[in-house]
Order: structure tokens, then C-alpha cells, then sequence
């Protein structure tokens, strides 16, 4: 069969599509094995472009880590785009896997990445493709058993009924544990079986046909229960205790196209001490663990010689609280030195500590700055709890400036409880001032790019019971900043606005329930994939499947829950809620 795959890809379908070389697949690094050497084959699907997935760490970082396993196969799999689905389904060709042609539903298991809520409909898109049933009911033996994971995993209601089970939390050796149980059940079980073996058996475990929905007349959520005895009530998250010693990829797959990101990608460090009121990652990752400076030096090294990529990027959500920042930039700059390799310090947190970071960097090639600033005035980041304030942001320019910096990113959101308009005003008052203090050091202004995000409140967060502002809202907003721009003689700020219906969207699944999933099928096959990408997303289409379902969007974006009720994620790790609570009435008090 994989041979009449790779014929029918080489003569009809690299031909036929804008960018041939993200369906070739043998790229540099990849792991080579006989399809038919495994006894489980599980292929590793992103539910978005080459270019997008193969920029993604996780799904490298799994695919190594498989890959060592005895017995088992992981390939890749992307969703090919509108070209080459037109071509697919004319000439008859099912989604196959990157490595070996293979169709993807002969594979044991197909893990999906739960990455963001406008993804949803390229799940199915998959699944589609790959001619497995969309809803885990309908599945028989034959067909994989679909697994989901990744950072909305622990909200992931909206998309239950697609998959047979959900693994929450790090992935590192929670996946490999349930991997190695189906090899072993798989003899001896059915289907169900199985999945509900692997629910008693692992915390991590979320098996969605094994819970039932209660809602009451009002539509909210009554309750969420496990069917079977054993299964657990609420689910939790697995993590990865020691992060210095966990499998990491030093020589990842370089791709034969140009990707979003082109680099090497080390995480530094997992978790967040933040914890800001709104970032669903910040109260999700924890606890905090790092890597050595040792560790991060060899690893970064090992993967430029595997690579020959030219920048280093240091992941983590606040890479600034990396406690030994300093001495890690200083030895990256001794290893690389003279070799040209760049250094990206994304996710930065401005505080007295960054103040520092230019200088450290100074010597290894400059990239630009860019600081998540969150909101323009010391009250409202004290209220949501982010440790900016802006004596330290200029101090932290001013050295960047010093330092030969002329390029900074700035990211705000609009949409806080409490915000005035003079908050919103702030933003570019805020941003000029960052950006003309550069003239004081340098004779001439710097280059600040603003990007203005839309606040969506999320599960797991004390910002999860609040309404979500109105599209009217973030259009008055975007105004506001326009007009106060264009009053700005001679600004160097350029303002980027995320998508608001997009935001609103979000909105309404980030924090939905089961019924949801009608309208998610509704929308995919009304045309609905690649909702992420400005040239394929229509708001229309999603009004339309909410109309025809007979479900209110407003419900799930714009209404403030009660401090009791039932929420769609409370038996998905559903900790610390007092706490969240709580945290939330001292957020609107300040």
C-alpha cells in the first residue's frame, strides 16, 4: 500500500501543489524504520501546515522519545493544505505519514496535539482525511486509537466525543507509559476494554466515553461523573519531576521548506512563577523545574552540530526568571563565539532582573527584544499580578538602547475587568515613549512593533467565572488606539491587532462543554479548517452552525458564572478552585 502511496505522491501530488517540499519528507535527522519492524505504530499528528508543526517542540521532543522504544514506530503526520486536499480526495490518496507513505488509520495509534481552540476543525480534518470516524463511538478494532494531549488538554470538552482518550499534562513519560499498556492489553482486550483498563490505571488517563454530562434548564453544567467503577472522578496531570534528566531531541528533523521557526529551541525552564490571573499556561505547568547551565550549553551545542541552524532560542513562559540567566548567556556566548549563532530570548518578563539581559547578550548576535508588557499602567498589571512596572521597563530599555538595540516587540492585551479608557489610551502613550527614548541614547527613535491581543478569560485561571468583553468593546478599542496613533506626529509605532472574532471564538471554546462538538462538525463540513489562517477563516460560517444547532454563543463568551456552579473543566484537574476564587475577588478589588 505504501508503495502505491509514494507512487501516486511523486506523480500526482508534489506536482500538483504551491510547495511540493513539505510532502517529501527524508529530511535531515529523520528516524528511519521498517514500517513493518514495529508491533506499534503511532503516528504523531499536528493539526495544522508542515511549516507550523515542524516548528513545535513538543511533537519533536515525543517523537524522539517513541522512537526509542522498543517495538514502536512514530512518523509524522500534518494537515496537507487546501492544494493538496483538493488533489487527495479527486485521485483518491488518504493522509498518509511523513516517513514510510503509510496510510494513517493501518497505524495502532494517532495522537492529535491540542495546541488551541481555531485547531478544532483541523482535527477532523484529519481524521477526515485519513478516513477515521469522526466521533470515538463509532470506532471499531480496525480503526487507531486517537489520543489527544498537549496544552488545552485539561479543558478539552469541546472536543471529547473525537477522541478514545486524553492524556493531561507533560507528555515526556506519561505517553510511553500508555503506549506500553496498550502493547500489552491490546492481546487480550476489545476496544473498551481497554480504554477503560487504561482510565483505572493511569491518573493522567481521561477516557471522555467514560464520563456523563448532567446540564440543567438553565444550560449550565450539573455535573460530570465517571460511568464505571475505578474511573476516576477527576483527572489529573501528569509532570515531569526532574526536567534535567528528561529525553530531549539534540538532533531534530530540518526541514526542507522554510518552517516558522528555523532554530534551535532549548526549554529552559518549565513552569511559571507569575502566575498571572489570566494565562492558562502560568497556573497549569507548574511546578517549577530547570535545566542546568551545563545542560542547556550541551544541548544547544549538540544541536547546531546536527543542524548548522544559526540561533538559539531559550524557551520557557518567563524566560527572564531563569535564575542563572547570566551565566548561561555568557557561556552560550564562549561556545558560539565567532561561529555567527544568534541568540532569542522570547517570553521575557520585565523586572529589575531583565534590566541586565542586554548586556549579557550584547556580544552573541542581537535579536530583537520582545517583552509581554500585558497593560500600559502599574495599577492594572499589580491587580492581575504581573511584576512590571514602568520604571523598570524604560530602565530595561534604556540598557537595551545603550547596548546597540534598535527593534522591540511590545504585547498588550485590551479586555481586563476594571480597565478604563485611559488604560486603553495608555497603550500607545506608553509604547511612544519606549520607543523615542531610544533618541536620548542613540540620536534617533527605535522600532517598536505593538501587537494588541483581545483578553480571552480561560479554564483553570481565576479569570475563568468572568464574562468576556463584547466585539463592540474591541472595535471601540482598535479606534481608540488608531486615533491616538495618528495623534502621535511622526510615531515609529506600528499597531498589529489580533483577529476579535477569532478572540471571541476563543472565548466561547475555551471554556465550553460536550454540546459544542455539534457545532465543530457543523463547521468542518461547511468548509471550516485552517481557522487560525487569515485567507480560510469566516466568522459567518461559525454563526451560521451555532444557529442551526440551537446553541447561543454568548452563553459560553459572554456570561459571568457563579461562584458554585459546575464548570466543564472541574474534573480535569480541576484544583485550587477555592483558591482561583478567591484570587479572582482580590483581582476585581484592585
Amino acid at each position: 500500500m505504501s508503495e502505491e502511496i509514494q507512487s501516486k505522491i511523486a506523480a500526482i501530488l508534489l506536482p500538483g501543489v504551491v510547495t511540493p517540499a513539505q510532502y517529501i519528507g527524508g529530511e535531515i535527522n529523520q528516524v528511519h524504520k521498517e514500517y513493518q519492524a514495529g508491533d506499534m505504530r503511532v503516528a504523531l499528528a499536528f493539526p495544522d501546515t508542515y511549516a507550523v508543526g515542524m516548528s513545535h517542540l513538543g511533537l519533536s521532543i515525543l517523537y524522539t522519545i517513541l522512537n526509542r522504544m522498543p517495538g514502536v514506530i512514530a512518523e509524522r503526520v500534518f494537515c496537507a493544505w487546501l492544494d493538496a486536499e483538493e488533489i487527495m480526495r479527486r485521485k483518491g490518496i488518504g493522509l498518509f505519514s511523513w516517513e514510510s507513505r503509510h496510510p494513517v488509520r493501518e497505524f495502532d495509534i494517532l495522537g492529535i496535539t491540542l495546541q488551541h481552540e481555531l485547531a478544532y476543525t483541523n482535527i477532523l480534518y484529519l481524521l477526515d482525511l485519513a478516513g477515521i470516524p469522526f466521533r470515538a463511538e463509532h470506532r471499531d478494532e480496525k480503526e487507531p486509537i486517537v489520543i489527544g494531549g498537549g496544552p488545552i488538554a485539561d479543558c478539552c470538552e469541546p472536543v471529547a466525543d473525537f477522541f478514545d482518550l486524553v492524556i493531561l499534562g507533560d507528555g515526556e513519560e506519561s505517553l510511553p507509559a500508555v503506549i506500553a499498556a496498550i502493547q500489552e492489553l491490546r492481546c487480550r482486550c476489545r476496544r473498551r476494554e481497554l480504554l477503560l483498563e487504561l482510565a483505572r490505571r493511569f491518573p493522567f488517563v481521561y477516557v471522555p466515553q467514560l464520563y456523563h454530562c448532567e446540564y440543567g434548564a438553565d444550560g449550565t453544567m450539573l455535573s460530570c461523573e465517571p460511568t464505571e467503577a475505578g474511573v476516576p472522578r477527576c483527572v489529573q496531570r501528569a509532570i515531569v519531576t526532574d526536567l534535567e534528566n528528561a529525553i530531549f531531541p539534540t538532533a531534530p528533523i530540518v526541514a526542507h521548506t522554510e518552517t516558522v521557526h528555523d532554530r534551535i529551541a532549548i526549554e529552559i525552564m518549565r513552569g511559571c512563577p507569575g502566575r498571572c490571573a489570566f494565562c492558562h499556561a502560568g497556573h497549569t505547568k507548574g511546578p517549577l523545574r530547570y535545566r542546568s547551565v551545563d545542560q542547556i550549553i550541551d544541548l544547544a551545542w549538540q544541536s547546531y552540530l546536527h543542524t548548522g541552524h544559526d540561533t538559539v532560542s531559550l524557551l520557557s513562559l518567563s524566560t527572564s526568571d531563569y535564575p542563572h540567566l547570566a551565566e548561561l548567556t555568557q557561556k552560550l556566548y564562549q561556545k558560539f563565539e565567532g561561529r555567527h549563532v544568534g541568540i532569542s530570548l522570547p517570553s521575557l518578563r520585565v523586572d529589575r532582573q531583565l534590566r541586565d539581559v542586554p548586556s549579557q547578550v550584547a556580544d552573541i548576535r542581537r535579536e530583537g527584544l520582545t517583552l509581554a508588557v500585558e497593560t500600559a499602567s502599574d495599577r492594572m498589571r499589580k491587580a492581575i499580578g504581573k511584576r512590571v512596572t514602568d520604571t523598570d521597563l524604560l530602565a530595561t530599555m534604556r540598557s537595551a538602547y545603550e547596548m546597540g538595540w534598535r527593534k522591540v516587540k511590545l504585547y498588550f492585551m485590551v479586555g481586563f475587568p476594571g480597565e478604563t479608557r485611559e488604560d486603553v489610551l495608555g497603550i500607545v502613550e506608553l509604547s511612544d515613549q519606549i520607543a523615542r527614548l531610544r533618541r536620548e541614547v542613540a540620536g534617533q527613535p527605535a522600532s517598536v512593533n505593538v501587537a494588541v491581543s483581545w483578553l480571552v478569560p480561560k479554564p483553570h485561571t481565576p479569570f475563568g467565572w468572568i464574562e468576556q468583553q463584547r466585539l463592540s468593546y474591541f472595535q471601540n478599542a482598535r479606534s481608540l488606539l488608531l486615533e491616538a496613533k495618528m495623534r502621535q506626529k511622526g510615531s515609529p509605532l506600528t499597531l498589529k491587532f489580533h483577529h476579535m472574532q477569532r478572540s471571541i471564538l476563543e472565548g466561547v471554546f475555551s471554556r465550553g462543554d460536550r454540546r459544542l462538538s455539534q457545532v465543530i462538525e457543523k463547521v468542518y463540513k461547511s468548509g471550516g479548517r485552517f481557522d487560525a489562517w487569515d485567507e480560510c477563516f469566516d466568522y459567518n460560517r461559525y454563526i451560521r452552525a451555532f444557529e442551526e444547532c440551537g446553541i447561543d454563543p454568548d452563553f459560553y463568551a459572554h456570561r459571568a458564572r457563579g461562584e458554585t456552579e459546575v464548570l466543564p473543566w472541574d474534573h480535569l484537574a480541576g484544583d485550587n478552585r477555592q483558591q482561583l476564587y478567591q484570587r479572582l475577588q482580590r483581582t476585581l478589588a484592585g
